[in-house]
């Protein structure tokens, strides 16, 4: 799933800290720092599977399902909107 794979639909998304890129119809994202070219070479490796993105215009915050039972999320908001800071944490919902 290098970067020649790509579908050419991929959702660019910054928060404080990161760049995620999310491939739509691959179902795969990846997250470089802030600061890093979003184009540089990736490993299949940097890319990792995801079955949900949900954003919420409102806050920035953006939430992203690890597995297919919903229960490994990532929470994210855009730039620095949303309570609570820059970073991004993993919600267990077990």
């Amino acid at each position: 799933m290098g970067t020649g794979s790509l579908t050419g639909l991929v959702e660019r998304i910054e928060s404080s800290h990161s760049i995620w890129l999310f491939d739509t119809d691959r179902h795969v994202f990846r997250r470089v720092p802030r600061g890093t070219s979003e184009d540089s070479l990736a490993l299949d490796s940097d890319w990792e599977p995801y079955f949900g993105l949900e954003i919420d215009d409102d806050t920035g915050a953006f939430t992203v399902q690890l597995n297919e039972e919903g229960t490994r999320l990532l929470r994210a908001f855009r730039d620095s909107n949303g309570p609570g800071g820059d970073s991004t944490t993993e919600l267990p919902l077990s």
